[in-house]
């Protein structure tokens, strides 16, 4: 019998693939999104079991974790009101935050953009009796964008956090994100963790990776909640690009980093999506808008970076029907590489000293390529240059890599995972995009395979000194820790993508794990980029443990 996952996948599958097009020829559109609303909501539903109880240790561990006060004149809320906003929603916002504020410590500017509804007027009025509650009106809808300008504007405390009128906030939320801001320092900008909610429920908890310019170029993950310093928001044209009308918080963090302030991540669910037929969290194609916006913001990242000529903005090859993005690099400015095709067994200074005899200079690009390779894509080349060009701090960009069967091998790795650095998706079908679609996502990560990767000759040498009698087959997680320590970055890319009939991570010896392991303790296990919570062995692969409440 299939279990409730299973049956959602393939009923999505027949029902909306393209394989499945004479379905939709005979079902209305309205009705299409519907049943995938009640498959999708029936199926989250059922797995929520487990995020419901992991839950329950969070929030108790959080009582005693931040027991200060809010401090006045930090945060100022932005909200937006429009005849749209679902009023039961609106109130259980409204309830969530002043439960919160009651000293009035934070500030919550309302915009009422253009308000027809009697209902959501004569509410907004009853928030007047807040002094803390500010109320601001715009005769017309200034959309998204123009009506969180307007809100900006408006406010007075030193960071900013927009909300949703249809979201809900975490009774500790803003009890948090101050504990946060003042631990590290007042940095520009952050974001936390966050669900979503099915009428009263808890579904699908996102426990994000630390800030990662790489997956902030594939989504906008950090939405949810952001907390940006007001002041330096206005200075860098916060909500000034109609453009992006459907990517605000996207189009914001892409333009801190650009100006080279980093995220802080606050690990904790303090933010849920409400999920509901109007709303972007069940359906994007609630805002069809969606699609240009969101090329605006990569737009502006090449155009403000000087990349522009050199890439375009395409639809992922990999996410079909979706809303997802690939910065394509032009095979322009061919840079020098030098390809190598050892066996795994070989020694990691049998590669070395091969590669000094052929490349030209330390800055030349080492293409590790096992010789049973089948390789997917011609141009996988074209894509590392570009994950280099952009990302100058990189040590290695690594591949996706699956069995003839069509399994996945090796992907993004995680140090501490499994034996000592392996893959959490491993056995997974090539076609399941993993979570939160991070198969199909460029993104940094602990390690990568060395069976398909490309690298800098200079990063190579400085292994071959530390590790030179290591087999390749250990170079991944030996250059990974090697990263880690010297501030350097891992990248995965499904664009480096292809088939193998050998097994690498089979041919790594026990005494070679158990030195990387001894010598690497420290490290164990890395979560940057695959939370605490998780599971540390493939059968708990992101699989939330109420244990981690501790953490």
């Amino acid at each position: 019998m299939l279990n409730p996952r299973t049956l959602a996948l393939k009923l999505e599958y027949h029902l909306f693939k393209k394989e499945g097009a004479w379905l939709q020829r005979l079902v209305p559109a309205k009705t299409q999104a519907a049943l995938r609303r009640r498959m999708r909501a029936k199926y989250l539903l059922w797995d929520a079991r487990q995020h419901r109880a992991w839950l329950d240790g969070e929030l108790q561990r959080r009582k005693t974790r931040y027991a200060g006060t809010l401090q006045p004149g930090l945060l100022s809320l932005l909200t937006c009101v429009w005849d749209g906003t679902p009023l039961e929603y609106f109130r259980l916002l409204a309830e969530s935050v002043i439960q919160q504020n009651a000293a009035g410590a934070a500030e919550w500017v309302i915009l009422d953009n253009g308000c027809r509804n009697e209902s959501l007027l004569g509410y907004l009025a009853t928030l007047k009796q807040h002094s803390w509650i500010t109320l601001t009106r715009s005769e017309t809808n200034a959309g998204i964008i123009g009506g969180l300008r307007l809100c900006l504007e408006a406010a007075s405390g030193r960071y900013i956090l927009p909300v949703d009128s249809d979201d809900w906030l975490y009774p500790d939320c803003l009890q948090i994100v101050t504990c946060w801001i003042q631990q590290n320092g007042f940095p520009p900008i952050l974001y936390t963790d966050e669900d979503k909610l099915i009428g009263a429920h808890a579904v699908q908890p996102y426990l994000k990776p630390d800030f990662d310019p790489v997956l902030l170029l594939n989504s906008a993950y950090i939405a949810h909640l952001g907390v940006i310093d007001r002041k330096l928001a206005l200075a860098h044209g916060a909500y000034a690009d109609k453009n992006t009308e459907g990517s605000p918080d996207w189009d914001l963090f892409t333009r801190f980093f650009v100006a080279g302030m980093p995220a802080i991540h606050i690990p904790e669910v303090v933010y849920s999506w409400r999920m509901h037929p109007e709303s972007t969290a069940d359906d994007a194609g609630s805002k069809p808008y969606i699609h240009s916006s969101q090329k605006a913001v990569l737009q502006r990242y090449l155009d403000s970076s000087g990349l522009a000529e050199k890439y375009d903005v395409e639809y992922s090859p990999l996410l079909k029907n979706s809303c997802d993005w690939w910065l394509h690099r032009k095979q322009v400015d061919l840079r020098q590489s030098v390809r190598a095709d050892l066996p795994p067994q070989a020694t990691i200074k049998d590669l070395a000293d091969v590669i000094s005899s052929a490349a030209q200079s330390e800055e030349d690009l080492v293409c590790l390529v096992a010789d049973d390779l089948v390789i997917d894509r011609p141009d996988w080349l074209w894509e590392a240059i570009g994950l280099f060009e952009r990302f100058p701090d990189t040590a290695m960009v690594g591949a996706r890599i699956r069995d003839q069967a069509g399994a996945i091998l090796s992907g993004g790795l995680v140090l501490g995972f499994g034996r000592g650095c392996d893959c959490p998706d491993r056995g997974r079908p090539a076609l399941d995009p993993g979570h939160f679609t991070q198969m199909m996502k460029q993104r940094s990560v602990s390690a990568v395979s060395s069976q398909f990767a490309v690298l800098p000759a200079s990063a190579l040498y400085a292994i071959a000194k530390k590790q030179p009698h290591s087999s390749i087959a250990m170079l991944g997680p030996w250059l990974a820790a090697w990263a880690l320590r010297n501030g350097k970055r891992i990248i995965y890319s499904p664009y480096l993508s292809a088939v193998s009939s050998v097994d690498w991570e089979a041919l790594q010896t026990s005494a070679e794990v158990s030195e990387f392991k001894i010598k690497n303790a420290d490290l164990l296990p890395d979560h940057r980029f695959y939370p605490r919570a998780f599971g540390l062995s493939v059968d708990k692969a992101y699989r939330l443990s109420p244990s981690a409440a501790g953490r």
